[in-house]
């Protein structure tokens, strides 16, 4: 079984070098940091200036292409002002910049930083650092239950305010279905009031089963 996955996984080889790897960068620090929640990974987050950005990005592309390091957290570099208060509701950070290694909150709201380095670290410092932060955090994370963690966040009025309208436009009305389900149209959508109900019944509000008062073939009984 494992050769045949090696086999297969031969076919789809990268063809770039490491020092040409595209490093992840999200909109926003808030966004990474709740994306990094739900994935339940840990968020390694580069506070450092425009023209810092590039040289630290060829420091850390052999890092996270490393065998032990890949696929296993979530990147994101400070973006001027969008980012500018990022550490407003971050625990324990010294300093604005650096690489800072953070585990977000249960509704990803909030996050401790666990490991932060300068912004000058070699490879192989912030790759003992992310090992490290990583080995303390899968032994203390519970894993999510999805129902469990929508339902709580429900109950604590936890809302994420994001730039594109939640739901679907299930009608196709152009309006955002904010609720499950598609809108009835008029005249349609379940059996009308007063349909008959079982064999031999009749409408509702009705005595009898088909029979008048009068007998076999007799009229309807009168509604009450």
């Amino acid at each position: 079984m494992m050769d045949r996955m090696d086999e297969i996984a031969a076919g789809y080889r990268t063809r770039g070098e490491d020092d040409e790897m595209v490093l992840q960068d999200f909109h926003t620090f808030r966004q990474a940091l709740n994306v990094a929640s739900g994935d339940q990974r840990l968020l390694v987050f580069i506070a450092a200036a425009q023209d810092q950005q590039d040289r630290v990005k060829d420091n850390l592309r052999p890092v996270f292409v490393d065998a032990d390091v890949i696929g296993r957290f979530h990147v994101d570099f400070a973006g001027g002002q969008t980012d500018a208060e990022w550490a407003d509701e971050i625990e324990k950070t010294k300093g604005k910049t650096g690489i800072f290694v953070i585990q977000s909150g249960q509704f990803g709201q909030t996050g401790t930083v666990l490991e932060q380095l300068p912004l000058t670290a070699s490879g192989p410092e912030v790759k003992d650092a992310l090992l490290k932060a990583n080995a303390e955090f899968a032994k203390n994370e519970e894993r999510k239950n999805y129902s469990d963690h929508v339902s709580q966040g429900r109950r604590q009025g936890v809302y994420f305010k994001n730039g594109m309208p939640y739901g679907e436009d299930r009608d196709g009305d152009g309006e955002i279905d904010h609720r499950g389900g598609a809108s009835k149209a008029k005249g349609g959508g379940g059996a009308p009031k007063g349909d008959m109900k079982g064999k031999g019944k009749g409408p509702k509000g009705m005595k009898g089963k088909g029979k008048g008062k009068g007998g076999k073939g007799g009229p309807p009984a009168e509604e009450e």
